[in-house]
């Protein structure tokens, strides 16, 4: 469906849907890769601005929450979908979306540790657990400073002559002569190889982790991962829902180990910095001790998360997982799939054409 103006026309979760579906109504394999793209970030902005005025009113964590899955996926599918469109504007918006991504961080951070504390309680020796309230009364002054700013950036000017020059960018009708390599190409031959080459850098990145790798190579596998699953949950699709039951779900289970030794990392920094802040305010003796437990409880999550790492990455790397994405997103099968359908629809194969 389009729009007056031309632009397709965008389906977007009610405000309030949690975690909404991933897939793009009208997607389909014949869009040009440009028009393609536009149609799936648009759904992605719609989303975050969906999900402004919860975050402005402090509804619900989740309202943040949803905003930053929206704009960690619209980062990646610009990154990801190379070519596409000319280099100079992609750089400009990819900025602009990682300036938001700044600004949104701090919150979150603190809405996930204050939502962790019932966890922390737990954890602590009952007799220590009184003296965690320093902490939590500290937490939620940073969390109140913290939605402060993000509210301040989120009415500003600055951010609302952004987003309009972001929509209106992805509404413009794609150019009959467009200047990126891969613009006019169709969406399923240039995002079966961008899911290609992502899955293959995965794949040589996770052979060479082990449980004594640094910290910084489980936290750039993650990022390869998402990237990863991002475009397989977008575009796998185009080859029907059995990619992503096949291919997503032991994907997931990888991130799971990953996103939980991220998230006891940034926790156990988190809680070190505030720890020497509470020292500074005086805080009792007790409330530095419960912290320590914490701070030891994260690090033993850590090394649980490492040592889960091999197993889980083994129940990916299977030899029946690795023929499917070899089958569906591998250039000589991709090439195979589209000379039948030329053929069959009595065309011409083009020549020449750059990889994407």
């Amino acid at each position: 469906m389009t729009r007056d103006d031309g632009a397709a026309e965008v389906s977007v979760p009610p405000v309030g849907s949690r975690h909404a579906e991933t897939q793009v109504a009208g997607l389909t394999p014949d869009l040009r890769s440009d028009q393609a793209t536009r149609l799936v970030l648009s759904g992605f902005v719609e989303r975050m601005l969906a999900c402004e005025a919860g975050i402005i009113d402090d509804l619900d964590p989740e309202w943040l929450h949803d905003y930053r899955v929206a704009l960690r996926r619209s980062r990646s599918i610009l990154r990801e979908m190379k070519g596409v469109f000319p280099e100079c504007q992609a750089e400009r918006f990819a900025a602009g979306l990682k300036r938001i991504g700044e600004v949104t961080s701090p919150l979150r951070d603190w809405q996930v540790l204050l939502a962790e504390f019932p966890d922390y309680e737990t954890t602590v020796p009952e007799v220590l657990r009184p003296a965690l309230a320093p902490l939590r009364v500290h937490l939620e002054r940073k969390a109140t400073a913290s939605h402060g700013d993000l509210t301040r950036y989120l009415t500003s000017p600055e951010y609302r002559r952004w987003m309009e020059a972001w929509r209106r960018f992805l509404a413009r009708r794609p150019p009959k002569r467009p200047v990126a390599p891969n613009a006019a190409r169709l969406i399923q031959e240039v995002s079966d190889r961008r899911i290609w080459k992502s899955y293959r850098r995965f794949v040589r990145a996770a052979t060479a982790l082990h449980a004594e790798s640094p910290a910084e190579s489980f936290h750039a596998l993650r990022k390869k991962g998402k990237s990863l699953r991002y475009l397989l949950e977008t575009f796998g699709p185009l080859h029907g829902e059995s990619v992503l039951r096949r291919l997503v779900a032991p994907l997931k289970k990888i991130q799971e180990v990953l996103g939980g030794l991220q998230d006891a990392s940034v926790h156990r920094a988190h809680l070190l910095t505030l720890g020497r802040e509470l020292y500074g305010e005086e805080a009792p003796l007790e409330t530095l001790l419960a912290l320590g437990i914490l701070v030891g409880d994260l690090e033993r999550r850590q090394w649980v998360c490492r040592n889960a790492f091999r197993d889980h990455y083994s129940a990916f790397d299977r030899k029946e997982v690795r023929r499917r994405f070899r089958k569906w997103f591998a250039p000589g099968e991709a090439e195979e799939r589209a000379a039948v359908s030329s053929v069959a629809a009595g065309e011409s194969l083009p020549t020449g054409d750059a990889d994407p």
